[in-house]
């Protein structure tokens, strides 16, 4: 069987490689000749590339001012609760959500705001208010909004949407306490309107979430039996 001679082989790599160096220098020379062709684009794409970057940096740092603006202004309306100023802390959480809508404090805002609404007999304005934080809760503070909203309710007589709001709360949270008092709530409305079995059934629901040595059993117990036996 015959063998190629290495000499052969050396000088057939030797060629292969010069091959591919030359087409790497008319890679180069195409490209290098395109960019003088487009060299207004290229300045052109320079120039809205440091745009972007620009706008970028600047945006980070608008939005950490904003964001620091907005804390100071929150622990401000807050000092105004401390002293009582309730109509001054509305007026001033209005404005807030109209300047700082949008940054981390809002749901805070809200939930404060709304709750302020309430104390002063004001379900309409809460409702409002409360809405966009706790129609669909998720999060935390959601949830807090959630049953600040589903109380706007029950205070503007809307015990079907109250209800309603509860049972949200107690299907999607998985905090316990909040399921116990959603359901609580529910089922309290539920007995004013006479619905027995139905707040039976919310009652007998949320005991069923306690541990066996929960101290809260015995009084849903209690009260489960109370309705059964104004049922009877």
């Amino acid at each position: 069987m015959s063998q190629r001679h290495p000499g052969a082989r050396r000088a057939s790599q030797r060629a292969s490689g010069g091959e591919a160096d030359d087409a790497f220098i008319a890679r180069i020379l195409d490209v290098s000749g395109w960019a003088k062709q487009n060299q207004q684009l290229l300045t052109v794409l320079g120039v809205v590339t440091v745009i972007l970057v620009a706008g970028g940096l600047y945006y980070r740092s608008f939005r950490a001012d904003l964001r620091d603006q907005a804390a100071e202004r929150l622990e401000m309306i807050h000092q105004s609760i401390a002293i009582n100023d309730v109509e001054g802390a509305k007026i001033d959480l209005a404005t807030f959500l109209d300047q700082f809508g949008g940054t981390a404090y809002e749901g805070e805002a809200r939930l404060v705001l709304g709750e302020l609404y309430l104390e002063s007999g004001e379900p309409q304005q809460a409702l409002a208010v409360l809405g966009p934080l706790g129609s669909s809760p998720n999060r935390p503070i959601e949830f807090q909004g959630a049953a600040l909203l589903a109380a706007a309710y029950e205070q503007e007589g809307r015990l079907d949407e109250a209800e309603e709001t509860y049972l949200d709360i107690a299907n999607r949270s998985d905090l316990s306490f909040q399921v116990q008092a959603a359901l609580d709530s529910a089922a309290r409305i539920r007995a004013a309107r006479g619905d027995t079995s139905g707040a039976i059934e919310l009652y007998e629901r949320a005991l069923g979430e306690l541990e066996e040595n929960d101290p809260g059993r015995g009084t849903l117990q209690m009260r489960i039996q109370e309705l059964r036996t104004t049922a009877s």
